[in-house]
């Protein structure tokens, strides 16, 4: 039990309960009256459905909500359907999630306001298909009862009996690996086939130092990356280009950061070395059930911004005390 407290003790749960209408409804038999050799238009139809509005007035409330996902990955990590985050940085995440329901919540609105002439603009674009598309139209306070943001944080508190808990937190230490390994897919195009490296592929750098700063209490073969990352970053160049022996070297960092096995050996063997010990075989991981890629491919897919780089929870370690007053990346 001290194994799961030690850690969930230190942790709140953020789940997020965000419902986006389709936009779309069964197809039936009876929509689909064809002459020899019609095919109904790609973009009303679909996986045996039919879309009644257009896709373009429900962007926002993805890009939303990706926006509160990619805000709850900056600093924390998934778990039990949630997201697991450190204390410290909960109530800054229930601020800008509050901003973010804020903003859904004005979308829908809008939306809803303008829903009547936006089906009008949905139909007159499919003339063919008015009558099946008006078959299936959807008053406006139906469809607003299927647009929502909510977002809870609770406390987590295993009961006498926490059934396979145990099991899953020390598995987050391989997911955030994990999830780390798809924010730094944005680090390729940044040095393959170049000589030099643009500042502005820091930024990518930076958030993932933050995200594993933050989380490093999680599992101890997390801080030795942090520890790699830093230690890269305060012999970059103040100004001028990133080039030569540093960029080969921030090259092979990127390498590492890609590959989430390679960075859980690397800090494993960094932990043995430390202690003296030689590292231990990893064992093999079953592959996650989550599709990482493309999910972090929509969450992340922007370029990178600035955020300032989080310190690992707890006390520092002293060999890192002389560069406190150094900036991460200047």
């Amino acid at each position: 039990m001290y194994t799961i407290t030690r850690i969930t003790d230190r942790l709140t749960l953020v789940m997020l309960d965000i419902a986006i209408w389709s936009g779309r409804k069964k197809l039936r038999a009876e929509d689909l009256h064809l002459s020899d050799g019609e095919i109904p238009p790609e973009e009303l139809v679909s996986l045996g459905s039919k879309r009644v509005c257009g896709p373009e007035p429900l962007k926002a409330f993805h890009r939303i909500k990706q926006s509160a996902e990619r805000a709850c990955l900056r600093v924390g990590t998934r778990f039990l359907g949630g997201f697991a985050v450190p204390h410290a940085h909960a109530e800054a995440l229930a601020d800008a999630l509050a901003l973010l329901k804020t903003e859904f919540d004005g979308e829908t609105g809008s939306f809803l306001a303008d829903y009547d002439q936006a089906l009008e603009a949905w139909i007159s674009s499919l003339p063919d298909w008015e009558e099946p598309i008006r078959r299936a139209i959807e008053p406006a306070n139906v469809v607003g009862g299927r647009l929502r943001f909510g977002y809870q944080l609770v406390q987590i508190a295993p009961a006498e009996q926490p059934g396979t808990l145990e099991q899953e937190i020390q598995g987050l230490g391989d997911g955030i690996f994990a999830e780390v390994e798809q924010m730094a897919r944005d680090l390729e195009g940044s040095f393959e086939g170049k000589d030099k490296l643009h500042r502005r592929a820091l930024g990518t750098f930076a958030r993932i130092r933050e995200k594993l700063a933050c989380l490093s209490f999680i599992d101890p073969r997390i801080q030795p990356v942090v520890d790699t990352i830093d230690d890269w970053a305060l012999r970059l160049p103040k100004t001028g280009p990133i080039a030569g022996a540093i960029f080969n070297e921030g090259m092979g960092l990127a390498l590492l950061l890609s590959d989430a096995e390679r960075m859980a050996r690397h800090g494993a063997g960094q932990l043995a070395s430390r202690q003296g010990q030689p590292p231990e075989e990893p064992e093999p991981e079953p592959t996650p059930a989550v599709d990482f890629e493309a999910e972090f491919a929509d969450l992340f897919g922007t370029g990178p911004t600035w955020s300032t780089p989080v310190q690992p929870e707890g006390p520092p370690r002293e060999a890192r005390a002389e560069h406190e007053d150094a900036g991460f990346f200047f």
